[in-house]
């Protein structure tokens, strides 16, 4: 049992820290240009591309990189919500609170957010793209919509997720059946 508070208390710590640093390193990204330095260090993905006109950081105006940055928020809402949601599990866990019902809702809670950020995800390609484009001369602006295998995977996982919080709501029906009957 002791396992379980230490790592639980582990990754609710993780989670609260990857709410705090995922918007500062998602505006650290637009304020600097997708952090040039660190390429000797890091593989750091640059700006999307849309259409035949290459979009560098040099073409983008501080409006448009901030609207990018704004963009970005909305996929980056989901993940920090879902961690939110697992900070709050983890909690539970941390106290050796196990079998509540409170801890199904909030694993189905994040399923749902991981769900539902897949299905945001068609919205925000669309805004990045209008951003990034609404400078190209015309007949090469953009507005796209893409899914690509990550995520669908994440799609899967936000699945699995759900599944796993309705098996674990019906264990605590079995569990509280149990305990009224002992």
């Amino acid at each position: 049992m002791k396992k379980i508070v230490v790592v639980s208390g582990a990754l609710k710590w993780a989670a609260i820290a990857f709410i705090v640093i995922m918007p500062i390193l998602e505006a650290g990204y637009w304020i600097t240009n997708g952090y040039p330095f660190l390429a000797p260090f890091l593989h750091i993905s640059s700006l999307p591309a849309f259409g035949d006109i290459p979009i560098g950081w040099a073409d983008l105006t501080e409006v448009q990189k901030l609207l990018g940055f704004i963009a970005n928020l909305l996929p980056l809402f989901f993940s920090m919500a879902a961690l939110g949601y697992l900070a709050r599990l983890f909690s539970a866990y941390e106290h050796l609170r196990l079998f509540e019902r409170k801890n199904a809702d909030l694993l189905k809670k994040t399923g749902g957010l991981i769900v539902l950020g897949q299905v945001a995800h068609l919205f925000y390609t669309a805004c990045i793209s209008l951003v990034l484009t609404c400078r190209n001369p015309v007949g090469h602006r953009n507005i796209s919509i893409s899914i690509g295998l990550h995520e669908l995977e994440m799609l899967a996982i936000g699945i699995v997720v759900l599944l796993v919080s309705w098996i674990y709501a019906e264990a605590i029906k079995m569990h509280e059946e149990q305990e009224a009957t002992v």
